[in-house]
């Protein structure tokens, strides 16, 4: 059984590892926001549960187990993260709450918000109606003059 914690700590470093090729310490500290000594003793407990190999002076490599649990948390994480931007939760605080959301929901819900927001971006009627009406809603607390008919 993974924890939510470990889960972060697979997504932090499949970020890492994305973006500059490798995740030592010091950056999955930084990327997670807390005490490289704290990195470290979940790095060899996550490497003793065989999802990384981990190195003290190398950092950290994703197992193949590690790696398709930290593209899947990533992904969780994007899709929750782009539908609280369709509703128009400010990005930072969209971060945080895609963050605390993408451990708790059943992979069947995580499905449909995928579908849902690729639905929202990619219908080539454009954005539903609706949508605006709700972004102008939000914006003003009133109906706009289309939703009333």
């Amino acid at each position: 059984m993974i924890t939510s914690r470990e889960e972060d700590y697979l997504e932090a470093i499949y970020n890492l590892i994305r973006k500059k090729g490798y995740a030592k310490t010091t950056h999955i500290a930084v990327e997670l926001d807390i005490k490289p000594a704290s990195v470290t003793e979940m790095l060899q407990k996550l490497d003793s549960k065989g999802y990384i190999n981990y190195r003290k002076s190398e950092g950290a490599v994703l197992t193949k187990v590690g790696y398709k649990i930290g593209e899947a948390v990533r992904g969780r994480h994007k899709a929750l993260l782009s539908l609280l931007m369709v509703l128009d939760v400010p990005e930072q605080m969209a971060d945080k709450d895609a963050c605390n959301m993408e451990h708790n929901l059943h992979p069947i819900t995580i499905v449909q918000l995928k579908k849902f927001v690729s639905f929202v971006e990619h219908c080539p009627k454009g954005l539903p109606d609706w949508l605006a009406c709700f972004r102008e809603y939000s914006k003003t607390g009133k109906f706009p003059d289309e939703c009333k008919k």
